[in-house]
């Protein structure tokens, strides 16, 4: 059933209903002092809502539900990848304040206590399945079976990083800043591909790795700047980058498994 899965339609109807959503950002404003911009929280479920519109077209409400289902079932990974997963997102994190404390630049991280990083946990996990239900859980297969896990990896970056220019604007970014991202975005992209596959086709995988990446970077990025200080995000970019190539070094290209 999944081979009726088109990564094209699924591309053309994100770019559809993101287009109404990125126009009505800049009035929408963000939210607080963690500057979270208001229209990233309907944009983020508009890869899952593409998603399902397409597969209850195409394979039924049931598999529709399937795929819903996978994003947010812990018991589909297990052993050390589960670990890998709990644990890359902050070792990367780990990593960029060891650098910026380094240089000199650590800069003083949001004051967040065990509730809100709680609170903060559940609503990135929400948000995050809201896009992996979309990238991976819907066009990775497909574009993998053409392209391989790389390749696969490196199409969705594309539409990944312009999506998330608008909001990036909005919170101050500068054009360095979204230029680092191309990086970013191939880098994570290849990371959560190889956390997905070695996990037996995991979509929990992905969705919880990338909501930890969300929450490690409102714990530990500056609190001025918007979370967007230049030094701190091209150095997480840069440590993702080279955990990526790790992977790809110890991995088979073609599927990034070990």
């Amino acid at each position: 059933m999944q081979a009726r899965r088109s990564p094209l339609a699924f591309f053309l109807l994100v770019l559809a209903l993101a287009i109404p959503l990125w126009l009505a950002g800049p009035r929408l404003g963000v939210i607080g002092e963690l500057r979270i911009p208001a229209s990233d929280l309907a944009l983020a479920f508009v890869p899952m809502v593409a998603a399902l519109v397409l597969t209850t077209r195409s394979e039924g409400w049931r598999a529709a539900a399937d795929l819903l289902r996978r994003a947010f079932d812990p018991t589909s990974l297990r052993g050390r990848w589960l670990a890998a997963t709990l644990l890359l997102a902050p070792a990367i994190y780990l990593a960029v304040w060891l650098v910026m404390q380094a240089a000199g630049h650590g800069g003083v991280p949001a004051r967040l206590g065990p509730v809100t990083l709680l609170l903060l946990f559940g609503l990135f996990l929400v948000l995050a399945a809201g896009e992996e239900v979309g990238w991976m859980g819907y066009a990775f297969d497909p574009l993998q079976r053409r392209w391989g896990a790389v390749g696969a990896s490196l199409v969705l970056a594309v539409p990944w990083w312009v999506g998330h220019l608008p909001s990036m604007r909005a919170i101050g970014a500068t054009a360095s800043d979204m230029a680092w991202w191309v990086l970013g975005a191939a880098a994570l992209r290849i990371l959560i591909a190889w956390l997905y596959n070695n996990g037996g086709g995991t979509l929990f995988a992905a969705v919880l790795f990338h909501a930890l990446l969300n929450l490690g970077r409102i714990a530990t990025y500056p609190a001025m700047g918007s979370h967007y200080d230049s030094a701190w995000q091209a150095t997480g970019y840069v440590v993702a980058g080279g955990l990526a190539c790790a992977a790809l070094l110890r991995s088979r290209p073609s599927t990034l498994t070990r």
